[in-house]
Formats: C-alpha cells, sequence, structure tokens
C-alpha cells in the first residue's frame, strides 16, 4: 500500500503548478492566434464567427439577453448549430479587430441566430457595430480548480473519501444491506429494498445490473468502465432512479456540456417511462440542471440582478432537487447557486450523498475534486481507454496532468485488485461484430461481446443485392497522394489531404445516390486543417438540407457519438513514416467505434503502420476482413473535382506540381517491358511477410492478372499457400481475388 500512498500536501502543491502551467499555455496560445491571424484567416479555420448582427434585445429573469444573427450571404453556407466555437464562453470584437470588448456565454443556438449573455451592453456601446465571436480562454474554470485544490487538504477530516482516493484510508467492506425505497412507491413497504432490487428498467442485461447493484452496495467508491456501446448512460440512469428512491440526494458531472446534457435528457425519459407513469406515484422527483439555459442557471457569468422573489425560487428549486447535473466546473459549491445548498449550516458539515461523474476518463484529476471534494461516496464512470484528457502543455502532461482519476485508480491504486472497485459492461449494443472485433481483442482483453440484434446488422442500399460490406479501405500507399500544411499561422502544426477530401465527398455521394440518409454518415478526421477542408468540400458539392445533415467532426467531438455509417481520414502521407497523435491508440479506439453497420478506412497503409503498433494490427485487420480498394482507383473521378482547387488555394493549400508531373509523366510514357510489380502491392506483401501473427491475408480485387503473377512467386519464395476465387463484384462482373496463407 505504502507505494500507492500519496502526500496530500505534496501532491496538491505539484497539481497547482502543473494547472497554472496548462492556464499559461493556453493563454499565450489563445493571445499568439489572435494577434497574429486576421478575423478572416480565424473564421477559416473554425476559432471565430463574423459580421454578426444585433437583431434584437430583451430582459428574461433579470438578464440582458442579445440576439445576434448571421450576415444575409451567410445563412445558406454556415448552420449555427454545427459551430464548435459556441459551446460555452466566447470573445467578442468589433469590424475587424481581434482584441476582444467582451466575453459572452451562448445560452440559446439556432442555425442563424444565437442568443447570448455578455458582460458588455453591447447595442448601448457599440451602436450600429458588426460583432465577431473569437476563441478565448475561460478563466473561471481555472480559478474553480486552484481554489478548490488549495481547500482540499482542509477537506481531508471530513470526507472519507480523499484520505481513500489518496490511498491513506482503507476502502471499506460493502454494505450488508441497502437502504429501503421511501415516498409513496407501491412496494415502498417497510424494508422492501434492504436486500432486493426492484428494478426499473427491466431491459438491463446481467452485466448492467450488476454494475448497478455494486455501486449500491460500495460505502464509498465505485467505478463503472463502460467499453463503446455498451450502455453506460443507461446504467447510470437506472443507478440515479435507485438511489433517489432510497432517499439519497445525487450530484451527477461530466467534462462538458454535452455529455451532461445526454445524461439529463436519458434520465428524465427514464423517470418517465419506467418510474412515473409504470407505478403512477404520487410524489414528484426532481431533477435540476445547474448552468444549463432557461433551467435554472441562465447564464454562469451573468452580473445583471435577480430580484428577491427570483432568488427563492431558484434557492427552493436548488434545496429540493433529488437530482443535480452540472459539468464539473459549474458544481464548485463555494459560490454561485450552489451556495445555497450550505448557507444556513457550516461549509464543514456539508455533503453530496453520492456525487456521479460520468466520462471521467475524459477530465484532468484537479478538475474532478470540484465536486469530489463534498462527497459521501463516488461513482466514477467512463473508459480511461478512450480519449484521455485534453492537455495543451507539453510540459504539464508530461508530469501526469494528462492522467485521469479514473486511470489512476483503475491502474495503479487498486491495479491490484480491481475486482474491488471496478465493474465493466461487456456487452455492446452499437456495432457489427467485425467492427468490434478488433478494439475488443486490442484494447479490452477480448471480453466485448456484441448483442444478437446487432451482431451481424448490416446496411441493404438502393440497388444493390448485396449488404454494405461492414469493412472497407481505400489504401492510398503508393498512389502519390501526400499530406500537406497550410501556411495559414491558424492552423498552426495541423494537416492536411486533399486527396482524401475528395475521396470523402465521392464516397459521401456514393452512399446519397444509393438512397442512404445524410443524417446516416459521419465523417471522422484526426486534424482540425483536414476537417475544415473535407467541410468546405461538401458545402461545395451538396445541398444545404444535405449538409445540415452530414456530421464532420474530430475524433474528440464525436466521443459518446455513433453513426451507422463512419469515414475515417487518417491523413498522414509522407516519405518519413511521421504520424504524429495518430500514434495515441485511444484516439483509433473512438475512431473504430463510433461506427454501426459500416466503417470505411482511408489512408496510408505505408505511413500509418511504421510507428504505430496499434495501427499496424489494425491494418492487418483490414486487410483480412475488409474490402480493400486502391486510391488510384478513384484518380478519375478525384480529376473531375479539380474546380475544388479553389477552395483549397483560401486555405493556402495547394497541389504539388511535382506530382501532377509525375502523373503525367506515368501517362505519356510507353513500355514494351512487363509491367513491374505495382508499389502497393510490394507493401501489401512485405507488411504480411513481417507481421507473423497475420496467418491469411486477401488480395484486393483490382490487381490485374500481372500483378497476381508477381504474388505467386512471392508464395513459391517464401513458401505461402495461396487460393485465387472468383468475387462477384456486381450483377455482371466477376474479379479474381486471391488469399494468401502462411
Amino acid at each position: 500500500m505504502a507505494d500507492r500512498t500519496i502526500n496530500l500536501e505534496t501532491w496538491v502543491e505539484k497539481r497547482l503548478q502543473l494547472i497554472r502551467l496548462e492556464h499559461e499555455e493556453e493563454v499565450v496560445r489563445n493571445e499568439d492566434l489572435l494577434m497574429n491571424n486576421s478575423v478572416d484567416d480565424l473564421d477559416k479555420a473554425g476559432y471565430a464567427l463574423r459580421k454578426l448582427k444585433i437583431t434584437k434585445q430583451y430582459l428574461n429573469n433579470g438578464i440582458l439577453i442579445t440576439r445576434l444573427s448571421l450576415p444575409q450571404e451567410k445563412k445558406d453556407q454556415i448552420n449555427l448549430k454545427k459551430c464548435r466555437l459556441l459551446r460555452g464562453f466566447v470573445g467578442i470584437t468589433v469590424d475587424d479587430e481581434t482584441k476582444t470588448i467582451g466575453i459572452g456565454y451562448a445560452l440559446k443556438v439556432e442555425s442563424a441566430t444565437i442568443e447570448i449573455d455578455c458582460d458588455v451592453d453591447l447595442l448601448k456601446r457599440f451602436p450600429n457595430k458588426k460583432f465577431n465571436f473569437v476563441k478565448v480562454v475561460n478563466d473561471v474554470t481555472y480559478n474553480r480548480i486552484i481554489f478548490t485544490l488549495s481547500k482540499l487538504a482542509s477537506r481531508s477530516p471530513f470526507v472519507y473519501l480523499i484520505g481513500l482516493l489518496m490511498g491513506h484510508n482503507p476502502l471499506l467492506d460493502p454494505l450488508i444491506s441497502l437502504s429501503p425505497y421511501v415516498r409513496g412507491l407501491p412496494f415502498a413497504d417497510g424494508q422492501r429494498g434492504s436486500h432486493t432490487i426492484d428494478w426499473f428498467n427491466t431491459n438491463l442485461n446481467s452485466c448492467q445490473k450488476e454494475a448497478v447493484e455494486f455501486s449500491l452496495y460500495q460505502q464509498h467508491l465505485a467505478v463503472i468502465h463502460g467499453p463503446p456501446g455498451t450502455g453506460k448512460t443507461t446504467t447510470l440512469t437506472e443507478l440515479i432512479l435507485q438511489l433517489i428512491t432510497r432517499g439519497f440526494r445525487v450530484m451527477v458531472c461530466a467534462p462538458s456540456n454535452v455529455a451532461v446534457d445526454n445524461i439529463f435528457k436519458q434520465l428524465v425519459d427514464s423517470y418517465d417511462n419506467n418510474l412515473r407513469q409504470k407505478y403512477r406515484i404520487k410524489s414528484e422527483y426532481s431533477f435540476v440542471r445547474i448552468g444549463h439555459p432557461y433551467i435554472v442557471d441562465n447564464a454562469p457569468s451573468s452580473k445583471k440582478k435577480k430580484s428577491n422573489f427570483e432568488k427563492k425560487q431558484i434557492e427552493q428549486k436548488i434545496r429540493n432537487a433529488n437530482v443535480l447535473m452540472s459539468t464539473l466546473s459549474s458544481s464548485f459549491i463555494y459560490q454561485g447557486h450552489l451556495k445555497h445548498l450550505w448557507n444556513k449550516q457550516k461549509l464543514e458539515k456539508f455533503s453530496f450523498d453520492v456525487v456521479i461523474i460520468d466520462e471521467c476518463g475524459q477530465s484532468n484529476e484537479p478538475c474532478t475534486w470540484i465536486p469530489l471534494s463534498f462527497a459521501d461516496k463516488c461513482i466514477l464512470a467512463g473508459d480511461h481507454l478512450q480519449l484521455p484528457p485534453t492537455i495543451c502543455s507539453p510540459e504539464a502532461a508530461n508530469e501526469g496532468l494528462n492522467i485521469s482519476l479514473l486511470e489512476r485508480v483503475t491502474k495503479k491504486l487498486f491495479a491490484h485488485c480491481p475486482e474491488r472497485v471496478v465493474r465493466m459492461l461487456t456487452v455492446q449494443h452499437r456495432m457489427n461484430k467485425l467492427i468490434m472485433q478488433w478494439p475488443s481483442d486490442f484494447f479490452y482483453e477480448g471480453r466485448l461481446i456484441a448483442a444478437p440484434i446487432v451482431a451481424s446488422h448490416q446496411l441493404v442500399l438502393k440497388g444493390t443485392r448485396q449488404p454494405l460490406p461492414v469493412l472497407r479501405f481505400i489504401d492510398t500507399v503508393g498512389c502519390d497522394m501526400k499530406e500537406m500544411d497550410s501556411q495559414q499561422k491558424a492552423f498552426r502544426s495541423s494537416k492536411g489531404n486533399i486527396y482524401e477530401a475528395k475521396i470523402v465527398c465521392i464516397y459521401i455521394k456514393k452512399l446519397i445516390n444509393q438512397g442512404l440518409s445524410p443524417s446516416d454518415i459521419g465523417v471522422i478526421t484526426p486534424y482540425r486543417l483536414q476537417t475544415t477542408l473535407i467541410e468546405a468540400v461538401c458545402q461545395r458539392e451538396f445541398s444545404r438540407r444535405i449538409n445540415d445533415r452530414l456530421e464532420i467532426n474530430s475524433v474528440d467531438g464525436f466521443q459518446g457519438r455513433e453513426k451507422n455509417v463512419i469515414i475515417y481520414s487518417m491523413v498522414r502521407s509522407n516519405d518519413s513514416g511521421s504520424i504524429g497523435f495518430l500514434s495515441e491508440e485511444r484516439r483509433l479506439n473512438v475512431a473504430i467505434t463510433r461506427a454501426r453497420k459500416h466503417l470505411t478506412l482511408i489512408g496510408d497503409s505505408g505511413t500509418v503502420t511504421r510507428r504505430s503498433n496499434a495501427l499496424n494490427s489494425f491494418i492487418g485487420y483490414c486487410f483480412q476482413n475488409a474490402i480493400i480498394e486502391k486510391g488510384g482507383d478513384y484518380r478519375e473521378k478525384m480529376d473531375r473535382l479539380n474546380y475544388l482547387d479553389n477552395i483549397f488555394a483560401e486555405y493556402q493549400v495547394v497541389k504539388s506540381r511535382r506530382n501532377r508531373k509525375k502523373r503525367q509523366s506515368k501517362k505519356t510514357k510507353k513500355s514494351s517491358l512487363p509491367p513491374p510489380i505495382d508499389s502497393n502491392l510490394v507493401r501489401i506483401l512485405n507488411a504480411f511477410l513481417l507481421n507473423i501473427q497475420w496467418s491469411s491475408i486477401q488480395l484486393p480485387i483490382h490487381f490485374s492478372l500481372d500483378q497476381l503473377e508477381h504474388a505467386k512467386k512471392f508464395c513459391c519464395q517464401n513458401r505461402f499457400q495461396y487460393s485465387i476465387n472468383k468475387v462477384l463484384v456486381n450483377q455482371t462482373q466477376r474479379h479474381n481475388q486471391m488469399t494468401i496463407f502462411r
């Protein structure tokens, strides 16, 4: 136990240092971004919105709300609901300036309008002006973390959980009996529920029920490990209902508003369907969302005064709440609305009965202590094998700020006895088994099971007899489709690949023409520049109706989401094998597991497999189980999209003349010699030769008979076996496909 014990004072001092480092790095980067880029360049990079005009101003609950609208010429191009900039605080500038004149908080976002609470009366101070929104660093969360950490040692004598998570207090044995059901339930008779659980959601599977039961019996700490698609939120909503019907008050937190809104909606739906209507209970339970527009806290940054009546209404609502829900930052107990929970008693005597932190793996640990420093018991939910906390400062990350509390508890503090604190959900209800299998084997020790209803589900598109293949890999190796940089400073070290952007567009068009709804399609890419390029291409190629329903986002933006079809553009293609943060295995896990029925991967196998064990393993899995296509097969259709090069030029990303000349010379050069071995085939065969764990490999169907002869010679030289089968490509055409065995 000694090696897992943490000196609290030393730990706090170190975390204060790291949090300051991280905040300083964020501030410096943001200042550099605003000082060295025009508003126009920031707009193109997604860091700004330009030329917004005030259309209305009104008071609501004592708050001055300002409504702004997009300029007429941009209303058909931009959907504000999809704008990543508007998920919290924004800086406000005037005309073409990048210097902020105020800070706003997004309250309500429509497709062409946004309502904000601002610390400046924009209409009064800047009449007849147009405004810009720019990226801004939020000091509120930083200040709350600093204050919480500075008070942590003084809270330790009152909160057993602090000593437990620092390795000083022992983990107590589970409860012998539970608190009985209360408050007018038909089965709440005396001690009902002390030793049994009446399940409100009767559709839970056995591992979900086990996780709920385990969490109820634990005295201070439980971890619900929820891999992709395993119904973690469904499990948490049942757990919350079990807790509040036994008389507990629950605080539910998550790192982002999106995550909080997700569990809030599911909780309300589950309560209505599985408790209120089912049992016709007379007493209502109260769920309060802190910091959410138009529910309780309209604007955390608001300095406007509310009437005494309004204040008392809010205080009463919060005090009577059975469940309080907020982001980790908004769970700050020392000020704001939550202060009403303790202002008539001494602060050291106050605590939440239970604190649940969803998506705990995405938050840095200091931020999780904002609610946990007032928790009698906590349930940590999430998956430390998906996205880690986002940390800007390399120094802070190297010193451990990128390790979440969830990861520390499971991999360090209780690594010797995980069964005492962790329950893992293992039945997933999202992915076809072929999509699920590799992440299950690589990340989860092969423990994931596909529910029968999804194990073999596939898409059947219009005009096709065969279902859409579950896996497709469009390999650009040897196709001269290299990655590119942008000369715009706003994109910094981000990467783009105009060739992959065009292939994405071509493939989306094919799917839509075959009857697939755009809302079923998600495009994921690890780089901001590539996200911007793909969005620009799709806006040019498709109607507003289609673009509004397509979702194009980063890996981080897709965490917790799912689509029937996912297209993953990996971007990196270079001679050195450099892949940047593609080497972060957990990002690959997230990208793959967003897909329900079909996953298309676009990338250069020769680049991405050279410095990543995970990518090397997954590409090998694709060669054995996916339909393999060559990027060059899309060349003719890509050439028809050359008019899009003007769009790429706007981002100072242009095609290389050298590459274009190479292609032209290849077309004009004639030779009577036998065709050389295809470079793509060479890489595939070499990969199979080097990766002895691959038992077999299927070659793409596009290889000619001459190339298959090269492959046969390879098999003879290395004593491999092979078979060649006829594969039906469409209703009339058959192609040869070769499979090589060890």
